[in-house]
């Protein structure tokens, strides 16, 4: 599918849009397949699914930037609102769904506290490994790393890059 067919299906479909990029040997969207078959049902006629096979359309996929499957993109009045990369939990496909369904823009689920309590845990650790271990630059340094991944979501200076670097990129 071409990228201005597939926007002109977007104008033309009156309803909201949750595009899933997937592939047949891809285990994760073969994961979250049932559920996303089951929300579609559940919201038929208030969201619609488009299942778009990556293997069949690898040029739409380059045009919308899609790097990684799953991706579960999110459109209302032919506008992107939400972008998922990866195997998402029940909750927050329903989520998606229900707020495309009600007009307003999906949430982003971030991480959970726990996964952000095990990565700060897991960086100190590291980090204090080699910190003790004469200045270990690797520990220190993969320790660091995932620290910041455990707050990364939260930094209003990593937000102001990321959002700069995607206005530069979408030119």
């Amino acid at each position: 599918m071409d990228l201005q067919i597939f926007f002109e299906k977007l104008r033309q479909n009156p309803r909201p849009v949750v595009v899933d990029l997937w592939a047949p040997w891809c285990g994760p969207c073969r994961a979250v397949k049932p559920t996303l078959e089951k929300l579609a049902q559940e919201y038929a006629g208030r969201v619609d699914l488009w299942e778009i096979n990556a293997d069949e359309n690898r040029e739409l996929l380059r045009q919308l930037k899609v790097y990684g499957i799953p991706t579960l993109i999110a459109y209302h009045n032919d506008e992107e609102r939400r972008r998922y990369v990866g195997a998402k939990s029940q909750s927050q496909l329903k989520s998606l769904f229900e707020a495309l369904s009600n007009g307003t823009v999906p949430t982003s689920h971030g991480l959970s506290g726990w996964d952000r309590f095990l990565r700060l845990l897991a960086g100190s650790v590291l980090a204090g490994m080699g910190w003790t271990n004469h200045n270990s630059w690797f520990l220190l340094l993969v320790g660091g790393m995932l620290i910041f991944s455990a707050v990364y979501d939260r930094c209003p200076i990593w937000k102001a890059i990321t959002t700069q670097f995607k206005k530069v990129m979408a030119k």
